[in-house]
């Protein structure tokens, strides 16, 4: 009978762990492709300078995304190029670098490779471009600008970048890598309404509309505010509303932008008409549309403040129906000295009752109802409705003796104001036939 061994856990662990390995060297083989390239080793690369090295003689170039490069001894005079040394080499043994020092502006830092006992130098290169000058047998024709060198592309800057020659050399499009651009005096230029912007996601320029682009409004990287538009380079509101920062306003209405941008009102005021107005006062509009001042008033559904319910005023009594007294009750009330006998004086009028809308008035009450009406239309109307409001909030809406003398601060200011704005109607009736006319 055959049998079968079963597989120890730990060479399917040692499997595993083969693979893991694997796989990460792998991965770190593709990933160190895209490490900093190595000059002339192929490494990946996307522009000649992921390629560039510490060897001055050498021209180092991207090509299909693999680095590239060749040895230049032009860059050595008197010499030639060693790129395992970094540096030009001459034939010269040394001991130290005294050995190699020269008189020839042409070359530069001489010293000697301890390890090979051989002299090294870098070429004249006085503006770091990596072309000699054209006497150290380079072709930089100018070698205190670095824009300038016979390897390098022509472009719009008022130099003569390659060498030929001539200045800003070729078409503007090409000079500026932007479609209809041109290059006027060493400056790129787009058509009139464009801007010369960069791009956004890589490297170059193009020309764009600044009248109509929100990201460019007006300029390049001018960018208008969510739920604005460009119009004109400018970016502008909705529904003729001004653009103040970043908010669009209403300057008719607007309390921190009234009339104009950072006009603000005061707390006290809001923005009408273009205006700072009070607010929060009786039958004005209540302050940021919400509150209002005093503890009578509240905000109306209308945006403007009016009484509480509990100092709604009074309605006057239509002028047909003005209250009339006996011509005793008038008497009675002239000769009283002080207030509290014409409530005595109006009690006693034989006046016949009459009534209104239901209501039953005798003379007294005519006298009552149209003081109130005409105290609630005056100077009066705050006192009112601290008499009011005190009834309903301390006496739960029942006037009686009682609930006078808890009011009384409240009536003695109310009756005062009456007396001052003149809400006084004793009128005499010529007949005693009724209350009304």
């Amino acid at each position: 009978m055959r049998t079968t061994t079963p597989r120890r856990p730990w060479v399917f662990l040692f499997r595993l762990s083969w693979l893991v390995a694997s796989t990460a060297l792998l991965i770190a083989s593709c990933e160190s492709e895209r490490d900093a390239p190595v000059q002339g080793s192929g490494q990946y690369c996307d522009s000649a300078a992921d390629c560039a090295d510490d060897v001055p003689c050498t021209v180092d170039r991207c090509v299909g995304h693999r680095c590239a490069s060749e040895l230049d001894d032009t860059r050595c005079p008197g010499g030639r190029c060693d790129p395992a040394k970094g540096a030009c080499v001459t034939d010269r043994p040394c001991a130290t670098s005294l050995d190699c020092a020269d008189t020839d502006p042409c070359t530069q830092e001489e010293r000697c490779d301890e390890s090979f006992r051989q002299c090294v130098f870098d070429g004249l290169d006085g503006d770091n471009d990596d072309e000699l000058p054209a006497i150290c047998g380079g072709t930089d024709c100018d070698d205190d600008d670095p824009r300038n060198a016979s390897a390098l592309g022509e472009r719009c800057d008022g130099a003569d970048n390659n060498c030929n020659g001539a200045v800003d050399d070729g078409e503007g499009s090409a000079l500026c890598g932007a479609e209809n651009a041109s290059c006027v005096k060493g400056r790129c230029a787009c058509p009139a309404g464009q801007g010369y912007c960069p791009l956004e996601v890589s490297s170059g320029f193009h020309c764009i509309d600044v009248q109509s682009d929100p990201k460019n409004c007006g300029a390049c990287g001018k960018s208008c505010p969510a739920g604005t538009t460009c119009e004109g380079g400018q970016c502008t509101c909705p529904g003729g509303l001004a653009l103040c920062g970043s908010t669009c306003a209403d300057l008719s209405t607007n309390r921190n932008h009234c009339s104009a941008c950072g006009a603000a009102c005061d707390d006290e005021e809001n923005c009408t008409d273009g205006e700072c107005a009070p607010c929060g006062r009786l039958d004005e509009p209540c302050c940021g549309g919400v509150r209002c001042e005093g503890d009578f008033t509240e905000c109306g559904q209308s945006g403007t403040c009016v009484t509480k319910a509990c100092s709604e005023p009074f309605e006057a009594l239509p002028a047909t129906h003005l209250p009339r007294c006996s011509a005793e009750t008038r008497a009675c009330v002239e000769t009283c000295e002080g207030d509290g006998c014409i409530p005595d004086c109006l009690e006693a009028d034989t006046t016949p009752p009459g009534s209104l809308a239901g209501q039953s008035f005798n003379c007294r009450d005519c006298i009552s109802q149209q003081m109130e009406a005409c105290g609630s239309q005056t100077m009066c109307r705050t006192t009112q409705a601290a008499v009011y409001c005190c009834f309903e909030e301390r006496c739960g809406g029942t006037v009686d003796s009682r609930c006078e003398s808890r009011c009384s601060m409240e009536l003695d200011e109310y009756r005062s104001c009456l007396t001052l704005a003149g809400c006084v109607y004793i009128l005499e009736a010529e007949q005693p036939l009724s209350c009304f006319p």
